[in-house]
């Protein structure tokens, strides 16, 4: 059976299940290897040199102009993340973004804070995301 780009993620969005062993899932496994490449290029890089961001720019596909990310840092699915102006990630977080994740504007995260997936509610949409 053939499956549409972005089948994975529509799972995803919903809930799922999905199943690693069936051929959409590649998309998310390429897209995993991408986002753990990119955040490892990133975190070797030394904390005073700004290049850092160059990585974490292509993680999420858009400029960080009004984020600021601390590394180390590690993401598994970089185009399943949106920022607002003035998001602030302190060091050591861990976003599991499988389902997405959407950092409102002007938040700022604790060290060593993950976050993951936004939940399913019942009647709405998405919760923002779980902080753990």
């Amino acid at each position: 059976m053939e499956y549409d780009k972005g089948y994975v993620y529509e799972l995803m969005d919903k809930g799922g299940p999905t199943k690693v062993t069936e051929p959409y899932f590649k998309e998310a496994v390429d897209e995993m290897m991408r986002a753990r490449t990119l955040c490892a290029k990133a975190n070797a890089v030394l904390p005073d040199d700004p290049s850092y961001v160059g990585f974490l720019e292509e993680l999420f596909g858009r400029k960080l102009e009004n984020v600021r990310i601390l590394t180390p840092f590690t993401c598994d699915f970089g185009n399943r993340v949106t920022f607002g102006k003035g998001v602030f990630i302190n060091y050591s977080a861990i976003l599991s973004a499988s389902g997405g994740i959407e950092f409102p504007k002007q938040l700022y995260t604790k060290p060593l804070q993950q976050a993951i997936k936004k939940q399913m509610l019942p009647n709405r949409k998405h919760l923002l995301f779980v902080m753990l």
